[in-house]
C-alpha cells in the first residue's frame, strides 16, 4: 500500500494518446481527462480514459494495457510487445486479489486503515465524498463521486486487475476490500509519502468528462494478436 503513490507517478509517465487516423472507424466514448502532478519535482502528466458501449481503457497503460468489459464483467489483458491476450473474469481475479491480500505481514508493519466520512466538495461538476487510507506516514485521500459519467463500477474493476501485490499486502487487507467494493470513482486524489528529508506528493484530478468521437480501435484487441 505504502508504494501506492509511487506506482501512480510511474505509471502516469507513459501516457499514450488515441490517434485519429484518416478513415478510420469512430465511435461515440466519454473520455475523462486526468491530469497528475507529481511534488517536488513540479511535473504533470495529462491522460484520458475512454468509455464506449460498455468498454473501457485508460491511456496511461502502454505495451501491456487492460480493455474492460463492463457488461460482461470481464477484464482483457493485452500485450503488444508478444503480440497476445488473455481474458478473465472479474470473480476471478477478486478471488485472487483477496487471496494475495489475505497472507499476513510482519507483525512489526503498521497496518493501514481505511476511513469513510461525511465531508463533501464539488469535482468538476459533480458531487463527491471524502475518504482516507492512513499507513504510517503514508496518507491517502479520495474525494469520490458515486454519481458522474464514470461507471460505478469501473474503479473497483481497476483494483481488482491490478498486478500481484508485494508478500507485505497484508497490511493493507482492510482497505483493499473497500476499494474492491467501492462504487463510485474518485475524481480527485491526494497522497503523501515521507522521503528522506523530503515529501513525495501525487496530486490527481479529472479536470472534465465529455462526449466525443474516437477511433473503434482503441476498444479493440490488435488483429493477428494470440490468445493466451
Amino acid at each position: 500500500m505504502i508504494l501506492t503513490i509511487v506506482a501512480i507517478a510511474i505509471s502516469c509517465q507513459r501516457a499514450a494518446p488515441a490517434s485519429k487516423k484518416t478513415g478510420e472507424p469512430q465511435v461515440r466514448a466519454t473520455v475523462v481527462t486526468i491530469r497528475t502532478t507529481i511534488q517536488p519535482e513540479n511535473r504533470s502528466y495529462v491522460h484520458a480514459l475512454m468509455i464506449a458501449n460498455n468498454l473501457a481503457r485508460s491511456g496511461d497503460e502502454v505495451d501491456s494495457w487492460r480493455l474492460f468489459d463492463l457488461k460482461k464483467e470481464e477484464v482483457t489483458f493485452v500485450d503488444d510487445i508478444t503480440r497476445s491476450y488473455r481474458t478473465a473474469t472479474i470473480a476471478a481475479l477478486r478471488k485472487e486479489h483477496r487471496d494475495a491480500y489475505a497472507k499476513p505481514a510482519a507483525p512489526e508493519l503498521p497496518s493501514a486503515q481505511w476511513a469513510a466520512t461525511n465531508e463533501s466538495r464539488s469535482v468538476t461538476g459533480y458531487q463527491t465524498r471524502r475518504a482516507v487510507v492512513r499507513m504510517g506516514g503514508y496518507m491517502r485521500e479520495l474525494w469520490i463521486a458515486e454519481k458522474c459519467p464514470i461507471p460505478a463500477q469501473l474503479f473497483a474493476f481497476m483494483r481488482a486487475s491490478e498486478p500481484a501485490p508485494s508478500p507485505a499486502a497484508g497490511v493493507a487487507r482492510s482497505v483493499d476490500e473497500a476499494l474492491l467494493k467501492l462504487q463510485g470513482y474518485p475524481l480527485a486524489e491526494h497522497a503523501e509519502l515521507p522521503f528522506s528529508e523530503r515529501k513525495m506528493v501525487v496530486d490527481r484530478v479529472v479536470e472534465k468528462i465529455e462526449q466525443k468521437d474516437v477511433p473503434a480501435s482503441w476498444f479493440q484487441v490488435p488483429a493477428g494478436y494470440r490468445k493466451q
